[in-house]
Parts: C-alpha cells; sequence; structure tokens
C-alpha cells in the first residue's frame, strides 16, 4: 500500500483530502503544519508529499528544502498545493504542482503520475504541472482558465 503525506493546515481540506486518499487504497498521513510534516515525512518514509504552501510555523517552501536537504526523504515525490503562490512554487524543483481549488481527479492523476515515475525510477524528469485543461499548463498561474470540478478538495 503507497502511503501519501498530507501537510496542510486547513482541517477540513487535509481532512477531505485523506478520505479522498484512504477511499482509493493509499495509506494517507496528515500533518496540521510544516513543522509535524517534516517529522512525520523523516519517520514515516512516504512515498508521495502533498503539501500546502502557506501555513504556520513552517510554510511549504521551508519543508520543501528541510525535505530535500535530508538523504532519508530527499528522493520522495513533492507536489505543492497552492492558490496564490504558484509562481513563487514554480521556481522550485518539485516533481508537481496542484493549483487551488483542485478536484479528486486532478490530485489523483497528480499522483499516479509520481507513483509512476518512482516505479520506473525516472528521478530526473522536467516538472510536471499538475492542474487543469492541456492548454492552461504552459501559462502563468494568473493568466490560466480556471477550471471549476465539484468537489474541489485542495
Amino acid at each position: 500500500m503507497k502511503k501519501i503525506l498530507v501537510i496542510e493546515d486547513d482541517k477540513s481540506i487535509r481532512e477531505t483530502v485523506l478520505e479522498v486518499l484512504e477511499s482509493q487504497g493509499f495509506e494517507a498521513v496528515g500533518a496540521p503544519n510544516g513543522q509535524v510534516g517534516i517529522q512525520l515525512a523523516s519517520t514515516q518514509i512516504p512515498d508521495v508529499i502533498l503539501s500546502d504552501v502557506m501555513m504556520p510555523k513552517l510554510n511549504g517552501f521551508e519543508v520543501f528544502a528541510a525535505v530535500r536537504s535530508h538523504p532519508a526523504t530527499a528522493g520522495i515525490p513533492f507536489i505543492f498545493m497552492t492558490g496564490t503562490e504558484m509562481e513563487q512554487a514554480l521556481e522550485l524543483p518539485a516533481d508537481g504542482y496542484l493549483n487551488k481549488p483542485c478536484s479528486a481527479k486532478e490530485m489523483l492523476g497528480a499522483i499516479a503520475l509520481q507513483l509512476e515515475k518512482s516505479a520506473v525510477g525516472d528521478c530526473k524528469s522536467p516538472k510536471i504541472q499538475a492542474n487543469s485543461a492541456k492548454q492552461n499548463q504552459n501559462l502563468r498561474p494568473r493568466d490560466r482558465t480556471p477550471r471549476f470540478e465539484i468537489p474541489s478538495l485542495c
């Protein structure tokens, strides 16, 4: 069973994401802030990390730096989830990016892509923008056409 770590300070979003992941057969672990997320990443060694950007204690950028700086966690695929800090997130070499709000389908697709890449050992793939429509992928976040799907999770 693949383990997914969800680092999200909004309790309702975190719980919803965890429920969706568990319903799809994943072992889902939640962290309410970046500090707890880093601890769980190093003790649980998840297969994928989904992290919000704007959080108390440590933000997503600090979590990303900490995870990448330790050999035990450096290779874990890391997906940023953000609604307002996408341009800054895209500057970092994360493995994926989800623009809030996102649908369950988008989130599960981003996770599946990272698990597939891990299975074939392709650690040097280019950045993947796990967002809505293909025509949006090369646009800056503010220029993208919003995509509304129900339910929005993250």
